[in-house]
């Protein structure tokens, strides 16, 4: 369906060096906006001089889903590697509880699509592997992260306004289930290292 972030292959890295802009700029696309145009993204930074860098980034994210017909299949797959942008710059930029919520929000929507392009049950659908992979990035910078995760997962769900063919309470289960596994797990590899 996508992929993120987008590898870039060295012929495109060489063409961001020689660019002409600050290499903070480049930075930022190579680390978390190739999935997008690079000249695009550095024209927008160049027009909105002085502001802040991890504002641009979200806001150029959103800008993007402007090009697609809402609700499409497309312009979801969009919403959900924003959510995936989202994740990796406010875990970057310490700013723990959003990296956490876009996390959750992801799996949201990752669930929805899966059930929809496979036509199968929610119970059918495994843990997504993008929200395994941030999660796990997240609970190993964060191990002693607080959060609620009843009320989280609830919260995640009613952000989108929609009709879910799925409960906030399912979601809830779901992800809970996953978290315990992956806490069970955890400790079996540490005691196997003893």
């Amino acid at each position: 369906m996508f992929t993120y972030p987008k590898k870039l292959n060295r012929k495109d890295l060489k063409k961001i060096s020689k660019f002409s802009c600050d290499d903070s700029i480049k930075d930022a696309y190579i680390k978390y906006l190739s999935n997008y145009s690079f000249k695009e993204f550095v024209k927008y930074c160049e027009d909105n001089e002085g502001k802040n860098l991890e504002d641009l980034i979200f806001k150029f994210t959103d800008l993007q889903l402007e090009k697609f017909e809402p609700n499409s299949l497309i312009w979801v797959s969009h919403v959900m590697i924003n959510f995936m942008i989202y994740f990796d710059v406010n875990l970057d930029y310490n700013e723990y509880y959003d990296a956490y919520a876009s996390a959750i929000q992801l799996t949201v929507l990752s669930c929805a699509m899966e059930m929809t392009l496979n036509k199968i049950s929610f119970e059918e659908v495994p843990f997504p592997q993008y929200s395994k992979i941030c999660f796990e990035k997240f609970f190993n910078k964060c191990p002693d992260f607080r959060f609620n995760l009843k009320t989280d997962c609830n919260l995640a769900y009613k952000s989108f306004n929609t009709n879910f063919d799925f409960t906030s309470e399912e979601f809830y289960l779901k992800v809970k289930k996953h978290f315990d596994e992956w806490v069970i797990k955890k400790k079996s590899k540490k005691r196997s290292y003893l």
